[in-house]
């Protein structure tokens, strides 16, 4: 009983019944487990009780104990109020004459459990436990299915799933972490998601790209600057470290910053210090500092271009954000959700991506990784008349174009190469191996006649015919 009766301690109980002994019973179990306990002994009473705004401190009823009989009207009437409003989480059902059906009915519009009167503490304590732990499980999964709906991280591939593993590991800590990744693969996703999960997700998260700001105004832009530090520093400014206090500090593109502006960033993240430029007042800020580069950092330490000690200083935890070529199965996923959210973007209505279409996209390799894809994406929602998107205009060059290596495997006469992949000279092609060929590119396409007559060039209607000469099935 201990341990069912611990899920009691804290929660805001209402009981509703006419029988003040019953009240007062009920009243001392409950309150022997630490909850706090609310009385109504009718309807009219009990629903000032749950309007009042005020109640343990503003605090919604995570329990109520209702009786059905009672002096001005049933308390059913009042549960089915209950599930429309949602004023109360879960409703425990007491009644010393109820029948079956009352029991049933109970149930059936929202109550959680229907108790006998005479009960003993036991069995309301027990029903009491599981209507709470209850509760917290669906609190529980609500703060989940937010976090995860919240969540800008797109895919399911291993190494996504082993990223966001290490997010949940390392978001509550101050641990640096260090984000490596070739451009476009989303490493400022993974830092926000970083800062979102972290204790500091009230403060502030700022960016800075270390590679967008001028060598000599990268200092002030980080640490401030006093009024009159140097020419057009007509008034003091609060870099960065000041204003992200109590947060996150996020610098893109480490790899960028120069060798003396490195040494004072050192010393901030040993000991917390700095000054502002043309100050002599030492400062001090708390911030977790979350780096990435595209950049290979520790072969820069042995060329002497970034310091060695800042690169262990910052790299305390490493996630390495993958090329979306990597990670192609996350494409169609991804192209999904892009289209949505650019169609929303520019009142485009409804479209989708055909079969075909997501086909395309994921055989591209992307070299622009996931912002390329976005882009693309963009573009095509916008030119597309049709609700339905099943070819990718931008992706056109690209995809069209068979390997010349392959060709020449395939048709074993580098002569032929010459020949251009168009109706005009298929005739001539298909005479030496035009069978072969096409059962290569139709099994690189998976069979695909559509995909397959794009690879070539060619129009699907006479891919068909060229098949159908040479006895070609799917």
């Amino acid at each position: 009983m201990k341990t069912k009766s611990s899920q009691i301690s804290g929660a805001h109980v209402l009981i509703v019944d006419d029988h003040r002994n019953i009240r007062i019973s009920l009243r001392l179990t409950l309150a022997q487990e630490g909850a706090h306990v609310s009385e109504a002994s009718n309807i009219a009473e009990a629903r000032l009780k749950l309007n009042a705004s005020q109640n343990f401190q503003g605090h919604k009823f995570d329990l109520i104990l209702l009786d059905i009989r009672l002096p001005d009207g049933s308390g059913l009437t009042l549960l089915e109020d209950l599930g429309k409003n949602l004023q109360a989480s879960r409703v425990v059902v007491i009644s010393g004459d109820g029948s079956a059906s009352d029991a049933y009915r109970a149930t059936q519009i929202g109550a959680f459990d229907f108790i006998e009167k005479p009960f003993t503490p036991e069995r309301v304590l027990v029903s009491a436990s599981r209507c709470l732990e209850f509760n917290r499980i669906e609190e529980t999964n609500a703060k989940l299915s937010k976090i995860q709906a919240e969540n800008e991280i797109i895919g399911r591939h291993p190494k996504i799933m082993e990223i966001q593993a290490i997010i949940a590991k390392t978001a509550p800590t101050s641990g640096r972490v260090l984000i490596t990744g070739e451009s476009g693969t989303g490493k400022e996703l993974i830092a926000r998601e970083l800062h979102r999960l972290s204790h500091r997700a009230k403060k502030t998260m700022l960016k800075v790209n270390c590679a967008a700001i001028p060598k000599n105004l990268m200092e002030s832009e980080l640490f401030g600057h006093e009024k009159g530090a140097f020419t057009g520093a007509t008034k003091t400014r609060l870099g960065v470290f000041e204003r992200a206090d109590g947060g996150t500090l996020f610098l893109d593109e480490i790899g960028e910053l120069d060798l003396d502006v490195q040494a004072k960033l050192l010393r901030v993240l040993q000991n917390g210090e700095f000054s502002r430029v043309g100050g002599d007042k030492t400062l001090t800020s708390d911030v977790r500092v979350i780096c990435a580069t595209n950049r290979d950092l520790k072969h820069m330490c042995q060329t002497g271009d970034f310091r060695e000690d800042l690169f262990y200083r910052l790299n305390v935890i490493t996630i390495h954000s993958p090329a979306l070529r990597e990670r192609s199965s996350d494409i169609p996923e991804l192209s999904k959700r892009f289209l949505q959210e650019c169609s929303e973007e520019h009142s485009l209505g409804q479209k989708e991506f055909s079969s075909e279409a997501l086909i395309q996209l994921s055989e591209y390799s992307w070299p622009g990784n996931v912002r390329e894809l976005r882009n693309t994406i963009e573009r095509s929602a916008i030119f597309s008349a049709d609700t339905v998107i099943d070819y990718i205009d931008d992706l056109a060059d690209e995809l069209k174009t068979t390997p010349l290596s392959a060709i020449a495997y395939v048709a074993g006469n580098a002569d032929t190469l010459t020949l251009e992949l168009s109706p005009s000279s298929w005739e001539a092609f298909q005479m030496q191996s035009g069978r072969k060929f096409l059962e290569y590119i139709l099994k690189k396409s998976e069979g695909n006649v559509s995909e397959a007559a794009r690879v070539l060039d060619i129009e699907r209607a006479y891919l068909h015919r060229l098949m159908k000469k040479l006895g070609i099935h799917r």
